[in-house]
C-alpha cells in the first residue's frame, strides 16, 4: 500500500497532511488541485487509509470516480450514507470534482457546511476554476505542483531498475511535463511510438498540398482525452522550431529531430510560429469545452501549412 512516504515531488502538501495526521487535527474537507498525474489521487488514498486505521475496523473509504458528471442523486446517496455511517471514520474521495453538476455541488455544500462527526472529504481537480466558490471556501485547498524532471528521472530509474542517465529515462522525464502518471504511461505503453507517428505527420505538413493537409486531420481519433496530449506535442514541436530558428541555447523536446527541425524552421517566420502556438493553445481550450476535435485539428494543420513558405 502506498503511504505518504512514497509520494514524489509534493513536499508542501505532504508535510501539511502528515503533521495533521500525527496531531489528529485533520480537517473535514480538503481540495487537491493541480495537473494530471502529479499525485493528487495517490495522496488522497494514502491519507484516507491512515484515517481509516485511526478510526478503527468500522471505518470505510468511498471513492466517486469515473468520467461522467457527478449528479445530485449521487451526492444525496453520499449524504445519506455519511449520516448513517457506523462508529469509525467515513472517508469520501471525489475524483475530478469539476465533474459535479451545479445541483450536485449545491447538495454537497450542505454536507461540507455541517459534516457528520468522523466524516472526511478529499476532492481532486485539474480545473479548480470550474468549482463553485462556495465549495472552495469550505475546503482546505492544497495545490499540487508539477514534479521536477530530476525527481521524475530518479523515480522512473528506481522503479524500472535502470540508470538515471539512461537516454530513454531522460527523454521520458522531459516529455512527462511534471507528471509521474504520464512518465509511467510513456515507459509502459505505446505513447513514445504514437508520439513518433504524430511527429512524422508534422514533418509532412510543409510539403503537402492543402487538401492532403486537411486530410491529415481525419487520421486523428476523436478521443477528447488523448487529443489533449497530442496538442501539447504540437505545441512542443513549434516551440522547438522557434528555438532552432533563433539559435537559442535551450533544451529541445525533440532533440532527436534537430536536423529536421533546422530544415523545417527555415519555412516559417518567428511571427508565424508564435501565432501557430497561440492558436494551438486556444484550440485546446475550445476542445476541452466540447469543441469538435477534427474541425480544430483541420484548422490548425491548415494554419501550419499556410505559415510555411512553401
Amino acid at each position: 500500500m502506498v503511504t505518504l512516504d512514497h509520494i514524489v515531488g509534493q513536499v508542501v502538501p505532504v508535510s501539511i497532511l502528515r503533521r495533521a495526521l500525527s496531531t489528529k487535527s485533520i480537517g473535514h474537507a480538503y481540495l487537491f488541485s493541480g495537473p494530471e498525474g502529479v499525485g493528487k489521487e495517490t495522496v488522497a488514498r494514502a491519507v484516507a487509509h491512515e484515517l481509516a486505521e485511526q478510526g478503527g475496523p468500522l471505518s470505510a473509504i468511498h471513492v466517486l470516480g469515473g468520467e461522467e458528471t457527478i449528479k445530485r442523486e449521487e451526492i444525496i446517496v453520499l449524504r445519506r450514507e455519511a449520516a448513517l455511517a457506523p462508529a469509525g471514520h467515513s472517508i469520501w474521495i471525489l475524483l475530478d470534482a469539476h465533474r459535479l453538476t451545479p445541483e450536485a455541488s449545491n447538495a454537497l455544500l450542505k454536507t461540507l457546511e455541517e459534516p457528520p462527526e468522523g466524516t472526511y472529504f478529499f476532492l481532486t481537480t485539474t480545473q479548480i476554476h470550474s468549482l463553485l466558490p462556495t465549495i472552495l471556501s469550505r475546503c482546505q485547498h492544497l495545490p499540487f505542483r508539477r514534479i521536477p524532471e530530476g525527481d521524475i528521472a530518479l523515480w522512473l530509474a528506481k522503479r524500472t531498475d535502470s540508470s538515471v542517465e539512461d537516454v530513454k529515462i531522460q527523454s521520458i522525464a522531459k516529455l512527462a511535463h511534471g507528471s509521474l502518471g504520464r512518465a509511467w504511461a510513456y515507459w509502459e505503453g505505446s505513447l513514445l511510438e504514437e508520439r513518433e507517428a504524430v511527429v512524422a505527420k508534422l514533418m509532412e505538413v510543409p510539403k503537402l498540398c492543402y487538401p492532403r493537409v486537411l486530410g491529415l486531420s481525419q487520421s486523428w481519433p476523436e478521443d477528447r482525452k488523448k487529443i489533449t496530449g497530442e496538442l501539447q506535442l504540437l505545441l512542443e514541436w513549434h516551440r522547438d522550431l522557434l528555438i532552432v530558428k533563433n539559435g537559442a541555447e535551450l533544451p529541445l523536446y525533440n532533440p532527436g529531430y534537430k536536423r529536421e527541425l533546422e530544415e523545417i524552421s527555415a519555412f516559417y517566420t518567428n511571427q508565424d510560429l508564435i501565432m501557430i502556438m497561440e492558436q494551438i493553445i486556444e484550440s485546446g481550450k475550445a476542445i476541452a469545452g466540447n469543441g469538435r476535435i477534427r474541425f480544430y485539428l483541420g484548422y490548425l494543420l491548415l494554419l501550419m501549412k499556410k505559415g510555411a513558405l512553401t
